[in-house]
């Protein structure tokens, strides 16, 4: 495998509210340098009883912590 077949790209998460009101964490990425995830929307389930504010800090702890994405082939 070669690293030609690795994409990635920066990104940072967001927490926003479903219908229904149960937060989720979506990934938002900051170029479209990823083509397999191109028109693709990726949020992350959260357990029931999460609130918004919960929601909100784990996005804002995943974002200190995760620098981007990368997806290569098995």
């Amino acid at each position: 495998m070669t690293t030609s077949n690795i994409e990635s790209s920066s990104c940072r998460f967001m927490a926003k509210p479903k219908t229904g009101g149960k937060p989720v964490i979506q990934l938002e990425l900051f170029h479209e340098t990823v083509s397999r995830l191109e028109g693709v929307v990726v949020e992350f389930e959260l357990l029931s009883g999460t609130s918004i504010a919960d929601a909100r800090k784990l996005a804002e702890t995943m974002n200190d912590r995760i620098l981007g994405i990368s997806l290569l082939p098995k």
